[in-house]
């Protein structure tokens, strides 16, 4: 097999599964109750289709795909099948299969800080992440020197789903943009050390907001009641607190704030419902304190025979908020937290998985 094999093995993977990429889930939709009054904000607009749905068993391999989703960045980088670089993945010699196959969940890294996060599979395309497997990383900047790395670290093993699923997180700077290549050293029970390797690239800028960066005011939808709440949210039990600032509005409040973009109802990862409602748990341990928290669904919302189903549009994509797109947050994927200072700016930022952990301390570092 050749140095493509992990495209093969991921086509392979995805292939053999079609329900993963079509239609909605649950395809009833959400169930409203008829509610008068009109929801305090709309205006959306068609700008991208976002990859969601539910699979146990590969439901980080379907993150990997939402990148194909998402709005161009505005740097470009070069491709990494295209640089050809010897003994990584892309490059013009065979390379043998490994035992363990990287997944890589994070897709909008750049030069700077980042939050880096993955999965592993074996040859049998089965999750086999969990806190009794380690997974090492070395980091190297391929353009440069595809030998020598320019920074190891053992990564941090998290569950998105307890006691079912989780993936690794590791914070790495990246120096510069360019072709980077990732080399992960995985230690199972009683198995001998096994190493893997996958490329990607890293970008001049975030395509969404970047770290320090002053977030945008978006009029994201708003309610005053539970049962409006309803209508915008595909949450089966909202937190009305969650849905009484728009991001413009909990801007102008001048107090810190956490925003999560998901959909708990219409997604096609096992990450979208249970995202939320790690926010609410956490949210709860600051009832009182001086930080809003906010959530906004990614999708264009109606009423169709008393049930809430996503607009669709051309092509019968599902239509998603103006927030999401490229002239606002130019999101890549949902579910994504943003936690933000009182002065307006990106604090911490969460693609595809957060933690609890993860997530207290970031709120706690906005409260100073």
């Amino acid at each position: 097999m050749r140095s493509g094999w992990i495209s093969s093995v991921l086509v392979g993977a995805l292939g053999s599964r079609r329900a993963l990429t079509g239609g909605l889930y649950p395809p009833q939709g959400v169930p409203i109750p008829p509610v008068n009054a009109p929801v305090s904000r709309t205006g959306y607009r068609r700008v991208m289709h976002i990859s969601t749905r539910v699979s146990a068993s590969i439901f980080l391999t379907i993150l990997v795909i939402s990148a194909c989703s998402a709005p161009s960045p505005a740097t470009p980088s070069p491709s990494p099948a295209a640089a050809g670089y010897p003994g990584w993945p892309g490059g013009s010699e065979p390379l043998d299969p490994p035992e363990v196959i990287p997944l890589l969940i994070s897709n909008d890294l750049a030069a700077g800080p980042n939050r880096f996060v993955f999965s592993l599979l074996d040859r049998q395309n089965e999750l086999i992440a969990g806190p009794d497997v380690s997974a090492g990383v070395s980091f190297y900047d391929l353009a440069a020197d595809p030998a020598t790395p320019v920074t190891t670290q053992e990564s941090r093993f998290q569950w998105t789903v307890e006691g079912e699923l989780g993936a690794y997180v590791s914070s790495v700077d990246f120096p510069r943009a360019g072709d980077w290549g990732v080399e992960v050293t995985v230690e199972r029970p009683d198995m001998p050390a096994t190493t893997t390797r996958a490329v990607f690239p890293v970008r001049t800028e975030s395509a969404a907001p970047g770290i320090g960066e002053r977030v945008p005011a978006s009029d994201t939808p708003t309610a005053v009641t539970l049962d409006e709440a309803r209508t915008i949210s595909t949450d089966t039990d909202p937190n009305l607190d969650f849905y009484r600032l728009s991001v413009a509005d909990a801007l102008e409040a001048g107090k810190p704030f956490l925003v999560i973009f998901s959909t708990p109802a219409f997604c096609r990862t096992r990450t979208c419902g249970p995202a939320l409602d790690i926010v609410k748990d956490v949210a709860a341990d600051y009832e009182g304190a001086e930080v809003n928290f906010l959530h906004v669904e990614p999708y264009q919302l109606e009423a169709v025979d008393g049930h809430l189903q996503p607009v669709v549009g051309e092509g019968g994509q599902p239509l998603i908020v103006p927030s999401m797109g490229p002239d606002e947050w130019n999101l890549p994927t949902e579910p994504y937290v943003a936690v933000v200072g009182e002065d307006g700016t990106l604090r911490a930022k969460f693609e595809g998985v957060a933690g609890e952990e993860e997530l207290r301390a970031a709120i706690d570092d906005v409260l100073g």
